[in-house]
């Protein structure tokens, strides 16, 4: 169950970048302001490995970017069977 987990987080977390791009890519002509603030802000947020850059990014985005959502879904598993050990006695 837990290596279930964590490939659906790795699987999600390399996707992320993937969203954001092709997002990016729709809205490239949207104009300056709030929206704009918010969507880069959230790409940041979620994708903290978009500041690489180069063609190393087409790999190494992904890649690192599901790594971390892997460890954050394997943390939040592990948290939450203990919590849930811990009250059932």
């Amino acid at each position: 169950m837990k290596t279930r987990t964590v490939i659906i987080g790795f699987l999600i977390g390399a996707c992320i970048p993937l969203f954001w791009g092709i997002l990016g890519l729709i809205l490239f002509n949207v104009p300056e302001g709030l929206g704009s603030r918010i969507f880069w802000s959230a790409v940041y947020i979620t994708c903290p490995f978009w500041a690489i850059e180069g063609n190393k990014a087409l790999f190494l985005m992904p890649l690192l970017n599901g790594i971390m959502y892997a460890f954050l879904f394997a943390s939040i598993t592990s948290i939450y069977r203990r919590l849930n050990r811990n009250t059932r006695t």
